[in-house]
């Protein structure tokens, strides 16, 4: 069986060479566990990220399998934990025996344990929002994580780890490889156009009260604020760069954020939370099946939504005129209005801002997350190509590659 990586919260500086990884799960070097309470308990109590404030839960793989055992009534065989940003997640194989009159049958895939961080899971209100919207995909069609119950018939629940509380879920584990490392043809990219879309239009009849008070660091609404932890970019000419998005941003995105379509968006369409399946047995080509990680579902603008996934997919393919192929499947479902156009490229560098800045900033909190540096290089290179285009040029090409496209595949 192939195993995918199951990442929380994807950056620029997260381009494993594998699909599955282990993650140190000790202390983090320059923390202690007081640090980690005492900072965090704060943390919660404020809301919000502020730098310097660890988050990721302190537990061990047997405290897993007790948790596994105590809240869901299996039996752990085989477990290897899984990348994850700021949470614990945790790939299990469990024994046939069952302790749990819900859980009729196990899972032959196998399941992924998520222990959310404390900041998260300090509303636990998103977890609920977090299991409808995963139950409402699943009917229409979009293939994504199915929630279990518990033993007390319950999605989720929240338990305390050390000093600080943690909300716990079981999730049935799909299938299939991740998007990042899979060979790439145009139509893969032309797909994941198509299928961030099809996402938000099946969001549509979600009640936006259910996330509507969601707030992030990784919002893009709350770029902004990604100014406050700019103390962590050692090079000036990168610095200098996030500066000058975060000003156009200030001046062009902000002052018209009204105008921007709204709607209950993903939030994080990246390569590693979309699952790719070979389209046969006998062929090489992969198809994209499936959807992981709600984490960061919100209700926000629907042109941050194709920001998102364009910036992801021009970072993994390397290659800026990668956007079209995105455009030209999105298109097909929704219209992009060319007041949304026009702010795409400054809206994709600050996601690419953000990843890379919060990537570089989870380093100096996590010392044993060193992983997420692995592609810094690449990140910025990118960034940097996209901010030396000019908006009208690029957006010229873009237009022109899709339409190209779309002439050639019809």
């Amino acid at each position: 069986m192939e195993m995918k990586t199951i990442v929380k919260k994807r950056t620029v500086a997260e381009d494993m060479e594998r699909e599955n990884g282990s993650e140190d799960s000790e202390t983090p070097t320059g923390l202690n566990i007081r640090d980690e309470t005492e900072n965090g308990a704060e943390l919660v109590a404020q809301g919000t990220l502020k730098p310097g404030s660890p988050i990721r839960p302190l537990v061990s793989e047997v405290e897993v399998r007790k948790l596994a055992e105590r809240l869901y009534g299996i039996i752990v065989l085989e477990m290897c934990e899984l990348d994850s940003y700021d949470d614990r997640n945790f790939m299990i194989h469990a024994d046939s025996f069952v302790k749990n009159p819900i859980l009729k049958s196990v899972s032959t895939n196998g399941y992924v344990l998520k222990i959310a961080n404390s900041l998260d899971s300090s509303d636990e209100s998103f977890f609920y929002a977090q299991n409808e919207i995963m139950l409402h995909l699943n009917k229409r069609g979009i293939k994504c994580p199915v929630p279990m119950q518990n033993i007390y018939g319950k999605y989720h629940s929240v338990e305390k780890l050390g000093q600080l509380n943690h909300v716990v879920r079981l999730l049935e584990y799909i299938p299939g490889k991740v998007f990042h490392g899979v060979p790439h043809p145009d139509k893969l990219f032309y797909q994941a156009g198509q299928f961030i879309a099809r996402i938000d239009s099946a969001l549509k009849s979600i009640d936006k009260e259910m996330v509507a008070k969601r707030q992030s660091i990784w919002m893009m609404e709350n770029f902004p604020k990604l100014k406050d932890f700019l103390y962590v970019i050692k090079d000036e000419h990168h610095k200098d760069i996030v500066e000058q998005v975060l000003d156009a941003f200030q001046r062009r995105v902000i002052p018209n954020i009204n105008e921007y379509e709204q709607g209950v968006i993903y939030g994080d369409f990246n390569e590693h939370n979309i699952i790719v399946n070979k389209k046969s047995s006998n062929v090489k080509e992969y198809e994209i099946t499936g959807i992981i990680d709600f984490g960061d579902v919100c209700y926000s603008r629907y042109v941050f939504e194709l920001a998102i996934a364009m910036a992801y997919m021009i970072l993994e393919a390397n290659d800026i005129n990668t956007g079209g192929l995105v455009i030209a499947g999105y298109s097909m479902i929704r219209l992009i209005p060319l007041h949304e156009k026009e702010i795409l490229r400054v809206a994709i560098a600050a996601r690419l801002c953000q990843s890379l800045v919060m990537g570089l900033y989870t380093a100096t909190v996590d010392a044993s997350n060193q992983y997420i540096l692995s592609s810094q290089t690449r990140g910025w290179n990118v960034l940097e190509a996209l901010w030396a285009e000019s908006d009208k040029d690029l957006l010229e090409r873009w237009n022109s590659i899709a339409e190209e496209y779309l002439t050639r595949s019809s």
